[in-house]
């Protein structure tokens, strides 16, 4: 049995594991991810690691890293990475571990680490053309083709969070602080914004998780509408992406999917009816690989391709 290891660096844990070629998971660890940052990270990363790789008697063939911040997959660099891993910017990941591990390995941003893991083992498998949005605090996304994420001139390319829904100067601005984005209206926090703009209401502890739940419960209420509001959003931005990419599938992971139909209903509906003939049949799922997509997806990374 050939084993890869998947290792995923968030802002708040980092979690690795042992993955089969099959994409099944044989052991994992986690542990806090410290907030000193920058190569306490790194080395908290490594330990981790290394304690996965002497559990068991088989070492494995390749890493896969899937991390916050944009990624120079060519040589394992953090190019730029937010306040939530301080200090990771400039980090070389994978030098560092292939120098401690000795075995080869890739590094890139967590999304499309993700993207991988849906388009190789989830519910994107045997498709050329994946589309992936994960939706929880941002718009994160990735485009893989043929097995391989697209990542531009720039190591950018799939940020679909960014995609402007209007170019009105006065539209909601995202926490990035991009004005009119998809990110300020299909994410977590742009939820919120759309129950306070139909209520009224200025609920400083309102949160997507909470309103997601209301919405379950009474999907014909307040909560229940600006979840309807919020996936005519997101199927405003999905007309434009199909209609340029004409994808096989469109996957949708994060926070926000767990909302299932209550959002992607109305995304489908706005695609049926706006989109191109063609792209306007594409399918839009829910993300299918469960709490440990990401370790999966990392090791898909390191995984030769099919």
């Amino acid at each position: 049995m050939t084993l890869f290891l998947g290792i995923d660096i968030g802002g708040t844990k980092i979690a690795a594991g042992l993955v089969t070629e099959a994409g099944e998971v044989l052991t994992s660890r986690r542990c806090p991810t410290p907030l000193t940052g920058g190569s306490d990270i790194l080395q908290a990363a490594l330990e981790l690691a290394r304690a996965l790789v002497a559990e068991t008697d088989q070492s494995p063939l390749a890493i896969g890293i899937g991390t916050g911040g944009q990624v120079d997959c060519d040589r394992g660099v953090i190019l730029h990475a937010s306040e939530i891993l301080p200090g990771w910017t400039g980090t070389p990941v994978q030098a560092a571990f292939e120098e401690v591990l000795r075995l080869p390995t890739s590094v890139d941003n967590d999304v499309n680490a993700l993207a991988i893991g849906e388009s190789r083992f989830g519910a994107g498998r045997g498709l050329a053309t994946v589309l992936y949005l994960a939706l929880g605090t941002g718009v994160g996304g990735a485009l893989v083709l043929g097995g391989r994420v697209h990542h531009g001139a720039h190591w950018t390319g799939g940020e679909i969070g960014s995609l402007l829904l209007t170019m009105d100067p006065a539209a909601r601005q995202a926490q990035s602080g991009e004005v009119g984005t998809l990110e300020a209206y299909a994410s977590g926090p742009g939820l919120v914004q759309t129950w306070r703009e139909m209520t009224g209401q200025s609920d400083a502890d309102m949160t997507g998780f909470t309103l997601a739940e209301e919405a379950r419960r009474d999907p014909e209420g307040a909560a229940g509408r600006a979840v309807t509001q919020t996936g005519e959003y997101l199927g405003l931005g999905l007309v434009t992406l199909v209609n340029i990419l004409d994808p096989d599938l469109i996957v949708i992971g994060g926070g926000l999917a767990s909302l299932g139909d209550l959002l992607l209903g109305p995304a489908r509906n706005v695609l049926r009816s706006r989109a191109l003939p063609g792209p306007a049949n594409c399918r839009i799922v829910p993300a299918a690989l469960g709490p440990e997509a990401s370790i999966i997806g990392a090791a898909g990374l390191g995984m030769p391709e099919k």
